[in-house]
């Protein structure tokens, strides 16, 4: 039985590979097919001799993923295969949805214990008084020690209409409260938040490129056309793509009718595309700087190279991660996927978007690639609509560098350790959120809270002590040593109250954050960020400053690639 179910494992997995290979021979020669053909015939006979003569029994399905798997590693790092129990976010990406509860969760605490980080709005979890701070020790009957977020997610998703059990402790409370909660479709949003940032300005956060990500967008920019708009910043910092599609949807937004947006070049003619505005675009005739960082990726690039390109505006913040690859997905029926790069993407000027990092010369499967693609990507120059000079293969480039805020290493180690979070679940148990919006004392009960929980923030100072003390025990050193060690470390315990007043602004406006979250989510969050955020404000200077907006776009400051 099991030599039968090897057999016809191999004998399918030949045959669907000799389907590809009939995909391509119209755009191959004879040799390409003739060295494809032998290569499936090894592979086949390869997997018949081992699944039928090795010493143990072989699983023919795992074995196979496996040869998936190490072959596509040979390739870009964006080709993977997805096995079917994984798929949950492709759903996401393609339909905007999913089955659960509308819970956001991390890893909380240095036991890393699975956390709620907020319910969603409108969902199950709201409903049934789920709150920010809870502890998730069970899942239906599975302790929870150990997982990750991925693995609880997949357990707490399942079909709308099915329960899933979840227990809870929730701090202040000394016995765990159980809730069966029924799963409903949940809606995932693009735009996480759209508002002013302050009067005739307006504000648009996008998160990712689902499927709806095209018609939220139309959404927030009625609701902000219905009020006076007299400039828009468009963030995408952070955002890791999605969709082409949707890129192209977003795009058409600012992109005059039939101005090329983004064109794709791959081995197939389905793959090798100019794709052109085919809408009056509804932004027009405003200021719009559109803000990137290292995290704005895929179709985020498409976006942000578009407006750069075309002079629709002015990028802000800091050169975009580089991901100038298209991925096609394609279907298997047992509900596997194949995320497959099928094309390249260049923005209106011609550049590609792609890092020259992916280009190896040392890969001896890629065969095809231009060799001398590092070099044109270095020495070729592009130029925007209005001739301004724009460089390719490095991301997108901004027209305004700003540096994000950087956080202090105290800052730093109180995020490390989710002190905000922690201490506003202890003040929400005494007091209420909107109370710590304007409580003057505030930062001394976060004194207070950060001495109960004995928050170990050492300074640098400190550290070295530490690692004095750890030299002096090794070598066994006098005491005289270890008694100026003790002296040294009384005269750097004031460098902690110290440093924290020099952090003083920052540390309040966290906790401001922290608060406006607990009250108004994430809408609730990004307007108490707005006043700290170095980009935001570069970005309502660049607009408020309409001369300065106009010497960006003529290419006479703050050039792209200075």
């Amino acid at each position: 039985m099991n030599y039968l179910r090897s057999l016809s494992a191999g004998i399918l997995t030949a045959a669907i590979l000799l389907g590809v290979v009939s995909l391509v021979i119209a755009d191959r020669n004879d040799d390409y097919y003739r060295e494809v053909r032998e290569n499936l015939e090894l592979f086949n006979n390869l997997f018949r001799e081992v699944t039928v003569r090795y010493v143990d029994n072989i699983d023919p399905e795992q074995f196979v993923n496996a040869g998936i798997r190490g072959m596509l590693e040979t390739l870009d790092p964006y080709t993977v295969f997805i096995e079917k129990e994984d798929t949950d976010d492709l759903q996401i990406l393609t339909t905007g949805e999913y089955g659960g509860v509308g819970i956001v969760i991390g890893l909380r605490g240095g036991d890393k214990i699975l956390t709620v980080i907020s319910p969603m709005e409108g969902t199950p979890a709201e409903r049934l008084g789920i709150r920010a701070g809870d502890q998730i020790i069970e899942i239906d009957g599975v302790s929870t020690i150990g997982f990750d977020t991925r693995k609880a997610a997949s357990m707490m998703r399942g079909e709308a209409g099915t329960n899933v059990n979840i227990k809870i402790s929730r701090p202040g409370i000394e016995d765990p409260i159980e809730y069966t909660i029924t799963r409903e479709v949940i809606v995932v949003k693009d735009v996480s938040y759209n508002g002013f940032v302050r009067e005739g300005i307006g504000y648009i956060r996008l998160t990712r490129f689902s499927r709806k990500a095209g018609d939220e967008m139309r959404d927030a920019l009625k609701r902000l056309f219905s009020q006076e708009l007299h400039g828009l910043i468009l963030d995408l910092r952070g955002n890791p793509g999605g969709l082409l599609e949707s890129a192209v949807d977003i795009a058409e937004l600012f992109v005059p009718k039939g101005e090329v947006i983004v064109s794709t070049r791959g081995m197939i003619p389905e793959a090798s595309r100019v794709i052109k505005s085919n809408k009056a675009p509804m932004v027009k005739d405003i200021p719009v700087v559109v803000l990137v960082d290292g995290g704005s990726a895929s179709a985020s690039e498409i976006v942000a190279g578009a407006i750069q390109d075309l002079d629709l505006g002015v990028v802000i913040g800091g050169a975009t991660f580089g991901k100038g690859l298209v991925q096609s997905l394609v279907s298997f029926p047992n509900g596997s996927e194949l995320k497959l790069t099928t094309a390249k993407y260049y923005t209106p000027s011609g550049r590609l978007i792609q890092k020259i990092d992916y280009f190896s010369q040392d890969n001896p499967v890629i065969i095809n690639t231009d060799l001398n693609i590092i070099d044109s990507l270095n020495s070729e120059k592009f130029h925007t609509a209005g001739g301004r000079e724009v460089l390719s293969g490095g991301g997108i480039l901004p027209d305004i560098e700003i540096e994000p805020e950087k956080n202090s290493s105290l800052v730093t180690g109180l995020f490390r350790k989710s002190m905000f979070f922690e201490f506003g679940n202890d003040y929400i148990m005494r007091k209420s959120a909107q109370e710590g919006m304007t409580d003057p004392k505030v930062m001394d009960d976060f004194k207070v809270f950060l001495d109960s929980v004995n928050f170990d923030y050492q300074s640098e100072g400190m550290k070295e002590l530490s690692n004095l003390r750890k030299l002096s025990e090794k070598r066994e050193l006098s005491p005289e040593f270890t008694q100026t060690l003790d002296k040294l470390e009384s005269l750097l315990q004031p460098v902690y109250q110290a440093e924290f007043e020099e952090n003083r602004y920052q540390i309040e406006r966290f906790l401001k954050m922290e608060f406006a979250y607990r009250i108004n989510g994430i809408a609730g969050r990004a307007e108490a960020s707005f006043a700290g955020d170095p980009q935001i404000q570069a970005a309502v200077e660049t607009i408020v400053n309409y001369e300065l907006y106009a010497s960006i776009l003529r290419g006479e400051a703050h050039a792209a690639g200075e």
